[in-house]
């Protein structure tokens, strides 16, 4: 039997879905840049013998080998109805340490979509398509000469996507005029995280991945912000799909003086608690953003942070992955990446095809954002929406928001002004009105009467209406950039 491997390959708390087969929002679609997984060579009895010992040895499920479809390694791994449990080739491995890592081949974007089409929400320093002249706001017309109108996201990073050391022609629009710009695809580092601060001391630091470095990172980076002034921290973990256990633990630390960071569960139903602890904890107040697709290391730390009562939880019910893999190499240099234990949050609450539920449920990246911020500290939020880019008090968001210029008003979502002023949106089926509630009051904006619209089934207000009833409020709309202030603009 193969034994786990010790050196360079760790227990990992790993991707939500499989990893050469996830399907990320579009804006993070090009985290999924990578060359195509190679096909796998034919299976060897020995080779599969070596897997079906150890699925009988360690899977969290105790199967045992006269229950499993031995025709094949695929057939194999599939009686165990197990998305978490892979074979992969040697290639296919570091393939996928590269993605843990954050290793990426492509030109070094991520991109959103809008009404328009795909547009670049960031270009990274140093990459091939910042090279090449791409610029944030850019929409992406065409990819070597062939247009992108009503493409798929998976479908625009199939058409981006090739082997290193080739060329790509993007044409991009830029305020009306086309650009054809060539660039050759390289393996790109994609930022774990980032991290700024925001006045009146608020820090903010999202969180894309849990690499091997991320936790190094994140101590430097929240050092920094404490010198900086910061006083209460948003942790974006959004979109987040997991990724490294120790990494996760390594960041708990930084909160958790002494405890634990989860229980594990074995396929005997034994239970190992997994200890953190650091000296000189972060004593800020903690927002821990949170959605559908926060899901693994992610959950892991989340779900910590919210028992111990340090960080509050906003936004969506997160994934609900609460398995752990470890990696064990075979006779022939592949990898089985196999499920071994489950596990529970330092109370014990389940999380695996559970999920953490927010202690505020928000829908929307950017009612989310602008929550999260109100609750971190006094903040005076200033939303600005145009065709290149949005900002939520100068953080950059991927998410948008339709707006409706109609017969000279202006009308927006209604859950977003219901966020800029604290408060949340309700349709109401009773009296088919859209009714919101704040600190500052209650106001039902019923359908069809002045200053409200339906469409697609989101609620849309007139801003002068929703102004004049929950003031301070204010808002402008020049040259096509639509600007949003909680506090009047004071």
């Amino acid at each position: 039997m193969a034994l786990p491997v010790t050196d360079n390959i760790r227990p990992i708390a790993s991707f939500a879905r499989r990893w050469f087969k996830t399907a990320l929002p579009a804006f993070l679609a090009a985290v999924l840049l990578v060359a195509p997984a190679p096909v796998r060579g034919a299976d060897t009895d020995g080779l599969k013998q070596e897997v079906i010992d150890l699925i009988a040895g360690y899977h969290v499920s105790g199967v045992q080998p006269e229950d499993l479809d031995t025709e094949s390694i695929d057939s194999v791994i599939a009686s165990l109805n197990d998305p978490y449990t892979e074979f992969m080739t040697p290639d296919e491995w570091q393939s996928f340490m590269n993605s843990l890592e954050n290793n990426y081949v492509g030109i070094g974007i991520r991109f959103g979509t809008n009404e328009r089409g795909f547009f670049v929400v960031e270009v990274f320093d140093g990459s091939p398509a910042a090279e090449a002249g791409m610029k944030e706001g850019d929409y992406i017309v065409a990819v070597d000469g062939e247009s992108t109108a009503g493409l798929a996201s998976s479908e625009l990073v199939s058409r981006i996507t090739g082997p290193a050391g080739t060329k790509v022609t993007v044409t991009v629009e830029r305020r009306g005029e086309r650009r054809d710009l060539v660039m050759e695809r390289r393996t790109i580092h994609y930022p774990a995280l980032t991290a700024r601060l925001l006045e009146p001391g608020i820090g903010y630091v999202r969180v894309n991945s849990f690499t091997s470095d991320a936790d190094e990172l994140f101590a430097a980076e929240t050092n920094r912000l404490l010198a900086e002034g910061m006083q209460a921290l948003v942790l974006d973990l959004r979109d987040n799909p997991g990724g490294l256990l120790e990494t996760a633990a390594n960041i708990a630390s930084r909160f958790v003086p002494e405890g634990v960071l989860i229980h594990t569960r074995n396929r005997a139903g034994q239970e190992e608690p997994y200890p953190i602890g650091g000296d000189d904890p972060l004593d800020v107040p903690v927002i821990i953003l949170v959605n559908q697709n926060s899901a693994s290391a992610s959950e892991v730390l989340a779900g910590a942070l919210q028992d111990y009562g340090i960080a509050r939880l906003v936004g969506l019910q997160t994934y609900g992955k609460g398995s752990v893999q470890w990696s064990f190499r075979l006779s022939d240099g592949s990898v089985l990446k196999l499920t071994v234990q489950e596990y529970l949050t330092p109370l014990k609450r389940p999380v695996n095809h559970v999920g953490l539920k927010p202690d505020v449920t928000v829908h929307g990246d950017v009612p989310q954002l602008v929550t999260a911020l109100q609750m971190a500290g006094d903040i005076n939020v200033k939303l600005e929406l145009g065709d290149e880019r949005m900002t939520v008090n100068g953080v950059p968001v991927p998410d948008r928001f339709a707006v409706i210029r109609e017969n000279g008003r202006v009308y927006a979502p209604a859950r977003v002004l219901a966020a800029m002023v604290e408060g949340s949106a309700d349709w109401d089926a009773a009296s088919r009105a859209i009714v919101i509630r704040s600190p500052r009051g209650e106001a039902a904006y019923p359908a069809g009467s002045d200053g409200v619209l339906l469409k697609d089934g989101t609620g849309f207000i007139d801003l002068d209406r929703f102004g004049a009833r929950f003031a301070p409020f204010a808002w402008t709309d020049r040259d096509g950039l639509l600007t949003l202030m909680e506090d009047g603009g004071k």
